[in-house]
C-alpha cells in the first residue's frame, strides 16, 4: 500500500513539473524584443548580453527586418531555447517590426533591446523587481550609460514627454497588458520617432511612468543608422497629436502658448497629479 501510494505521489509531482515547465516555456515573465537589420557585427554582444542576464524567466524575440547580410547565421549560432527568430520576408520598417514582435511576445512584461547596445547583466531583474513591486507603474525605464540622467518620477517624466522623448526606448520594460487592453500600436507611417509617440499614446491612456536610479544598457553611439530619416519631419504629427491632445479644436496652440497657457491646457487632463501642477503654475508666476 505504501508503494502504491509513493508511485501517486511520484506521479503526480512528474506532471507538475511538467505542467510548471510548459507554463513557463508559455507564458515567461518577461518577452525580450529585439529588431535587427544590417548589424549582423554588432548582433553577437547584443545576443550574449541577453542570455547572460541573472534573471532567466524569459523568452527573446529576434525579429530580422529583411537584412541583406548574414544575420540568419549568426542567429542560428545560438542554440538557446529562449530565442524565438523570425524574419519579414522584405524590408518593412521599425514601426511594423516592432507591431509584429510585440503580437509574437507571450510575457507579463516586454522588454525592448536594440541590436546595437547591451543590457547590463542585473538589467532585467532590476526592471522586473520593480514592476512586480510597483503595480501602479506602467513602463520603467532604466538609466544609459554616459547619457544625460532620466528622471525617476511619473510627475517629471510625464512633464518632460509631451515636449521630446525624455525616457528612452531600449532602456524600457513595460506591462504588456496595458498595452493590449488600450489597443497601442506603433504608428506605422512614421519612419522615426514611433517610440517616443508610443509612450505617449501610453501616457495619454493614463499609464504612470517610472525609472530607476541604477544604469541598465551601454548605448553604442558609433553605430551606423541604417533607417535614413528626417527627425524633424517625422516628429511633426507627433507634435501634432499632442497639440490635439490638449487643445482638439486648434492643434497648432499647443506650442506656440506661453508657459502658463500650457500648464492651464495641460491641468483638466491630469498627466500630472494636482500638487505637481500647482507647484509648475506657481514656479512659472501663473497663479
Amino acid at each position: 500500500m505504501k508503494r502504491y501510494v509513493w508511485a501517486i505521489v511520484a506521479i503526480l509531482i512528474a506532471v507538475s513539473a511538467l505542467i510548471y515547465g510548459y507554463r513557463r516555456a508559455n507564458s515567461p515573465m518577461v518577452s525580450v524584443v529585439m529588431l535587427t537589420y544590417k548589424r549582423a557585427d554588432m548582433l553577437p554582444q547584443a545576443i550574449e548580453s541577453i542570455l547572460a542576464q541573472t534573471y532567466t524567466d524569459f523568452e527573446f524575440i529576434i525579429l530580422n527586418d529583411g537584412s541583406p547580410d548574414n544575420t540568419d547565421a549568426v542567429i542560428a549560432k545560438y542554440q538557446d531555447s529562449r530565442i524565438r527568430y523570425y524574419k519579414n520576408a522584405e524590408n518593412k520598417g521599425i514601426a511594423y517590426s516592432r507591431n509584429r514582435a510585440a503580437t509574437l511576445a507571450r510575457g507579463k512584461y516586454i522588454m525592448i533591446m536594440d541590436d546595437d547596445d547591451t543590457s547590463l547583466p542585473e538589467r532585467m531583474q532590476k526592471q522586473v523587481k520593480y514592476l512586480e513591486t510597483h503595480p501602479e507603474i506602467t513602463a520603467v525605464a532604466g538609466q544609459i550609460t554616459a547619457l544625460p540622467r532620466i528622471p525617476v518620477m511619473h510627475n517629471d517624466i510625464a512633464a518632460g514627454l509631451i515636449q521630446y522623448n525624455n525616457v528612452g526606448n531600449a532602456n524600457i520594460m513595460y506591462r504588456r497588458n496595458f498595452a493590449v487592453k488600450n489597443n497601442l500600436r506603433y504608428n506605422e507611417q512614421l519612419k522615426a520617432s514611433e517610440d517616443w509617440e508610443f509612450w505617449l499614446k501610453m501616457l495619454f491612456a493614463d499609464a504612470k511612468f517610472a525609472a530607476i536610479s541604477d544604469d541598465v544598457l551601454n548605448r553604442n553611439g558609433a553605430s551606423e543608422k541604417h533607417y535614413g530619416v528626417n527627425y524633424e519631419d517625422a516628429n511633426a504629427p507627433i507634435r501634432k497629436m499632442v497639440g490635439s491632445y490638449f487643445s482638439p479644436a486648434a492643434p497648432t496652440v499647443f506650442y506656440e502658448a506661453d508657459a502658463c497657457d500650457k500648464l492651464k491646457m495641460i491641468a483638466p487632463k491630469h498627466i500630472v497629479s494636482d500638487d505637481y501642477l500647482q507647484a509648475l503654475l506657481q514656479a512659472n508666476n501663473c497663479l
